[in-house]
């Protein structure tokens, strides 16, 4: 008879998403205007004038297309990215950072290394490699279909 599941391992979809709720809150509080979605998003952008295709933004930030338009029209709209033609391939669209999306990059860079900081207070080396290990066991038990 298989053993009944500890207390903490039967939480781990709630405690899961309270983390989860309470590091996006962290982020947002951090500057106003600022979301963990747009910080991923200038964070996964190629600091270069040759910028990222809107395709490998999404595989990074594991958004399908119409989530992944929607984020990219709000931080087009707040003046931190531009959209350009790529020269390669005339279908695609690759994305630049403007001078005020580079300033936002650097933010939400900095940031998040703090919060890694915060975030790791209190563990090992080896306790965190293994909450790594389980978080990215995690992703690939439940990838996205639609990527």
């Amino acid at each position: 008879m298989a053993d009944k599941p500890r207390k903490s391992r039967s939480r781990f979809i709630y405690l899961l998403n309270v983390a989860q709720r309470r590091l996006q809150a962290a982020i947002q509080n951090d500057e106003p205007g600022r979301t963990a979605a747009r910080s991923g998003l200038l964070m996964a952008i190629s600091p270069s004038s040759e910028g990222t295709q809107m395709a490998r933004l999404g595989q990074a930030l594991d958004l399908g297309p119409g989530s992944l338009s929607g984020l990219i029209d709000r931080t087009e709209k707040a003046g931190l990215i531009r959209r350009c033609h790529d020269p390669a391939d005339g279908r695609a669209w690759t994305i630049v950072l403007t001078e005020a999306g580079e300033v936002a990059r650097k933010a939400a860079i900095d940031g998040a290394r703090e919060l890694n900081i915060r975030l790791c207070e209190g563990f090992s080396d080896d306790e965190l490699d293994i909450v790594a290990r389980w978080l990215e066991a995690t992703s690939q038990k439940f990838a996205r279909k639609d990527i």
